[in-house]
């Protein structure tokens, strides 16, 4: 599959027949896993259609399902050889006791373990835990690339996490914490994406995030998805 425009996190496991029959192709997908469920969907899909693609235990899976079966779901990711490790990350949204907590910090320490042993960057999944999840990058000694998909936290958080070696994902939605984001992070440092279809209902969307980045860039839609693809191309490691 050939493409200009990328979106960088999106969830092809979860979509329709119709939908990936219909999938337009001036677009690159980066599809993401979340569950071992997600990962082995995710992986039959890329391999099918040749496009880049993450694997990873996200947060609230270890909320949903625990991580009794974490050394099995890792094996499988280790021997997938993904672009990415993610998503990952923490979850303040749906973890709601210590135990989920204490889930998830241990989660998050085995992938990124995984990722750094695989010598991969790493996707975040971060909701209403921006900062925590910075915080636990740094503790670790984090050094490799990271990208906070579908950033929703302050400017400031953003402008910290470039300065750690990370990259900023844009999704279609409008707010004004989002446009300080954009307005504050240079272009080099962000992406586009939908997580179609839970944002999004496809991949299509992200040609307004893409439109959004240009608006509050004040340049041209052509110039934000030719950087957004770039950026997304050298994150991941693909040629476009």
């Amino acid at each position: 599959m050939s493409a200009r425009l990328v979106d960088s996190h999106c969830h092809l496991d979860s979509f329709k027949k119709k939908q990936m029959d219909e999938l337009p192709q001036d677009i690159l997908p980066v599809t993401s896993g979340y569950s071992h469920k997600s990962n082995l969907k995710t992986v039959e899909i890329a391999r099918a259609l040749k496009i880049p693609f993450c694997l990873g235990i996200a947060p609230q899976t270890a909320v949903f399902e625990g991580i009794e079966k974490l050394p099995e779901w890792e094996e499988f990711i280790r021997a997938q050889k993904p672009n990415a490790i993610g998503e990952i990350g923490l979850d303040y949204h749906w973890g709601k006791e210590e135990k989920h907590f204490s889930d998830e910090a241990a989660l998050f320490k085995r992938m990124l373990d995984l990722a750094d042993s695989m010598g991969l960057p790493i996707v975040l999944h971060t909701r209403k835990a921006e900062d925590k999840v910075l915080d636990a990058l740094e503790k670790y000694g984090w050094k490799k690339p990271f990208m906070m998909h579908f950033f929703s936290g302050e400017a400031e958080t953003a402008k910290r996490a470039v300065k750690m070696g990370g990259i900023i994902s844009v999704p279609p939605l409008h707010s004004k914490d989002r446009r300080k984001t954009i307005e504050a992070v240079p272009l080099e440092k962000l992406v586009s994406e939908t997580d179609a279809p839970y944002i999004t209902r496809g991949i299509e969307g992200v040609r307004d995030a893409i439109q959004y980045i240009a608006e509050v860039k004040g340049i041209e839609f052509e110039k934000a998805a030719d950087a957004t693809a770039k950026n997304s191309a050298k994150f991941f490691g693909f040629k476009l």
